[in-house]
């Protein structure tokens, strides 16, 4: 019966974004219900009853998660946020939205900004060792002299996303399209671009040890790599 009470709650949670605050919420909420219907039990009642008294019992709860569903999502509408110089390393950034942002100097290393929309945000000099950033929005963001090594970019738009002097060693880029991305002087050992669409990328470093195993690039593109040293047995030129 305790699963049919979980079911009960995902269901109704199921037509909010996935927040952390509601998240909280919905487990306060299913072990508080799991000790009621125990209650209810104990008193006599059959499962059935137990479990349809319990979920009464709950009442008009709709309010509440839309409060704080709007709440959250007001927190994560920022525009212009100056976290400079912060000791952020390890935090739990899923899904905001920062615009013009600056994350400069700081520690963000293991930091998740999976789904985050930072947009023209500025990172310089900042550590972001296996910071992870899958499916985010990094449309124009500048990554200057930071330290990405192990980073995560799965699923992300890097639409003129600028890496220049950045550390990327073994980051990957793997079945990504990549419109005017720069990686002018930052370090590729290892990073990989197999199956990626390049257009218009600017690679102005060395680019041996690299991989870009089944990609596909303009011929500027092409240009500028064989320029760099990079091996591109295997890639199509458009």
């Amino acid at each position: 019966m305790t699963d049919k009470l979980k079911e009960y709650l995902e269901h109704t949670f199921s037509v909010y974004e996935e927040l952390k605050p509601l998240e909280e919420l919905k487990e306060e909420l299913y072990q508080n219900l799991q000790d009621k219907m125990q209650d209810f039990k104990t008193e006599g009642y059959d499962d059935a009853t137990a479990l349809q008294m319990t979920i009464d019992s709950i009442g008009e709860v709709s309010e509440l998660i839309a409060s704080i569903h709007v709440d959250a999502r007001q927190l994560q509408q920022i525009v212009g946020m100056n976290l400079s110089m912060s000791n952020l390393q390890y935090s739990d950034l899923q899904s905001v939205a920062v615009h013009d942002g600056k994350f400069n100097y700081s520690n963000l290393k293991g930091s998740d900004f999976s789904h985050a929309d930072l947009t023209d945000s500025i990172f310089k000099c900042s550590n972001l060792e296996n910071a992870k950033f899958d499916r985010a929005n990094l449309s124009r963001a500048k990554f200057r002299a930071s330290n990405l090594k192990g980073a995560s970019f799965d699923g992300c738009t890097l639409d003129g996303t600028d890496f220049s002097h950045s550390n990327l060693a073994s980051v990957s880029f793997d079945g990504l399209i990549l419109n005017g991305t720069i990686f002018n002087n930052a370090g590729l050992k290892g990073t990989t671009f197999r199956n990626s669409i390049l257009i218009n990328v600017s690679f102005k470093t060395q680019a041996k040890k690299a991989v870009f195993d089944g990609a596909v690039m303009d011929k500027l593109t092409y240009a500028i790599l064989q320029g760099y040293g990079a091996k591109l047995p295997n890639v199509t030129v458009v």
